[in-house]
């Protein structure tokens, strides 16, 4: 009976172990880079397609303000782009992104990147 019960619980958990969530594939700028100019935009590009009412990238300066705007949805909803309101301030930058895959899984993060 108890091989059953483990049997069973483990078919039901077999669907998600494949399950690759949308990790980043590339960021620009990328966490812990150093600029000497503010970027004019931030660019995340996802390994998968994601849901664009549930997925955003924020950028916020070193006071916490936030800088970007609304953003844009490229090549079948696999990179998120936000333009830099305000370029030039010198500072650290941060990040925030969240992210919903295609099958309602959702992943979110934050990095940094600084600008001399």
């Amino acid at each position: 009976m108890k091989r059953l019960i483990v049997s069973f619980l483990f078919m039901l958990m077999l669907p998600t172990l494949g399950f690759s969530h949308s990790p980043i594939k590339e960021a620009v700028p990328s966490s812990g880079h150093v600029l000497i100019t503010a970027p004019e935009k931030v660019t995340i590009k996802f390994g998968k397609p994601f849901e664009p009412v549930f997925s955003k990238i924020e950028v916020f300066d070193r006071d916490g303000n936030k800088v970007s705007e609304k953003p844009k949805y490229l090549e079948d909803d696999t990179i998120i782009e936000v333009g830099i309101k305000e370029n030039g301030s010198s500072g650290e930058y941060t990040v925030k992104w969240k992210c919903m895959s295609l099958d309602g899984h959702s992943k979110s993060g934050n990095y940094k990147f600084m600008v001399k």
